[in-house]
């Protein structure tokens, strides 16, 4: 309650809440979120009512005398984590805290997102995550401490451990919650995957796909497939470019995929880059899709492998979410390497493997680069992904840096001018018959890479697309 009486307040009086844990990894102090809530309307009334506020991951700190609510809209939402809160006016006797289901504290702006639903839904069916406060403070003081500790220790365990000395207005550089290790890896849930481009390929003229498949690592290598086909040989191929990026360097415009390997911190995504040597030929009438055949007038058939390369899926108990970049390699994958990476760290494998010769980086620097983040964000839901270049330091990073802004060499709409008849070839990208004729050249060329691939697969024993 506020007591206002005989007090003189300013309008824009506003109340920070902080919330802070203790991180159930490390065991350390951390900082879940902060929101803030103003006591007064405009005209200077009592901001009386209920209120449901979103904690955001961030203080800011050049405008601390002057806060008002939006100046954290910049910060992440923490997600399925919000404060109740009342305003009321000084009573002797208290009001009776109503009752969440009546709506009273219902905001708009808490209102889930369905990512959000999601990991709820998660929570609810995990039989084994504590409900109860008393069960979790006992879960995270068990972690640090052999013995058990009693009931009427864990209040005292609590206030010492989750102190207000710590604050991030105190100190500014507290630290905050991993956003996203808010909740741990579920195979149901599975991984969202995304191939965004690859970089410095030595190659002109070819249409060229990426094509990856989950590698498990030595703790999963015999778990056998699900039945919903989960931690089997999960497997995806891009085929939708954006005609704009450079011929060497293609960047691919599919949605994620979702995968659902087993948890294990040595299995890989094994990402691979073939090109096709084809000519689309148009259809006579140009409203219609044409088709696609070789060079030679022999059976299509697909480039060499033009470079390949490996990345991590987990860290710990989380997806490794971030973008990440891993150097090309030329060849094909050995059976040296692919044995190493199921039981060593997936960087000490590349830097021993390049010490021994028995990778060979592209001569370009080349690299790809692809999304990855948990399963129970959508596409459109996912937060800001960091950027993680590790892999990229097994050599001049500077080089594979340069590699990646380059803006040498033919556009991928090139590909497109070129299978139209002379006197269209000068036509504008934003041109609509250049459009639809665009549309129809991705529609066949990827249907017949596919088909190329998947004929790949089954004649190496590996099951269809």
């Amino acid at each position: 309650m506020l007591n206002t009486e005989d007090q003189r307040f300013n309008v824009a009086t506003s109340i920070l809440f902080q919330v802070s844990t203790v991180d159930p990894d490390s065991g350390n102090l951390v900082i879940m979120g902060n929101c803030l809530l103003r006591v007064f309307s405009n005209d200077g009334k009592l901001n009386v009512g209920g209120f449901q506020l979103k904690l955001r991951a961030g203080m800011p700190v050049k405008k601390r005398d002057l806060l008002v609510p939006p100046d954290f809209h910049q910060y992440p939402v923490l997600p399925c984590c919000s404060l109740l809160i009342r305003i009321l006016p000084h009573t002797e006797n208290p009001v009776p805290m109503p009752r969440y289901s009546v709506g009273f504290y219902f905001t708009h702006e808490a209102k889930p997102t369905r990512s959000e639903l999601q990991i709820m839904s998660t929570f609810q069916k995990d039989v084994n995550f504590p409900i109860l406060v008393k069960d979790m403070a006992e879960c995270l003081r068990e972690k640090g401490e052999s013995q058990a500790p009693q009931e009427n220790e864990l209040k005292g365990w609590c206030v010492e451990k989750i102190d207000g000395t710590r604050s991030s207005l105190v100190q500014p550089s507290s630290v905050y919650i991993n956003i996203h290790h808010v909740t741990k890896y579920r195979q149901e849930i599975g991984v969202h995957l995304k191939i965004m481009q690859a970089f410095g390929l030595e190659v002109e003229g070819l249409y060229i796909n990426a094509f990856a498949r989950i590698l498990k690592g030595s703790q999963s290598k015999h778990l056998p497939e699900l039945p919903q086909h989960w931690g089997g040989e999960e497997k995806f191929l891009t085929r939708q470019h954006d005609f704009s990026s450079l011929q060497k360097s293609p960047r691919w415009t599919d949605p994620s995929v979702v995968l659902h390997p087993y948890l294990d911190n040595h299995s890989v995504l094994l990402v691979q880059i073939f090109g096709m040597t084809a000519v689309y030929k148009p259809h006579p009438s140009n409203d219609q899709r044409g088709r696609v055949i070789s060079q030679n007038g022999q059976d299509l058939t697909l480039h060499s492998l033009l470079g390949w390369t490996v990345f991590p899926l987990f860290d710990r108990h989380y997806v490794y979410s971030g973008i990440h970049s891993a150097p090309l390699f030329q060849g094909a994958p050995n059976a040296e390497f692919l044995q190493t990476i199921s039981a060593k760290s997936l960087k000490t494998a590349i830097e021993e493997g390049l010490k021994k010769k028995s990778l060979t980086l592209l001569k370009t620097y080349g690299s790809v680069t692809i999304k990855v983040w948990d399963g129970h964000y959508f596409d459109d839901e996912h937060y800001a992904l960091p950027v993680i270049n590790d892999l990229l330091t097994v050599d001049k990073i500077k080089k594979f840096l340069s590699t990646q802004t380059s803006k040498k060499g033919k556009e991928m709409s090139m590909l497109v001018l070129q299978s139209l008849d002379k006197k269209k070839q000068k036509l504008q990208r934003n041109n609509p018959e250049y459009q639809q004729h665009q549309h129809f050249y991705e529609e066949a060329m990827a249907d017949a890479f596919y088909n190329l691939i998947e004929t790949a697969l089954l004649n190496a024993g590996y099951g269809p697309l």
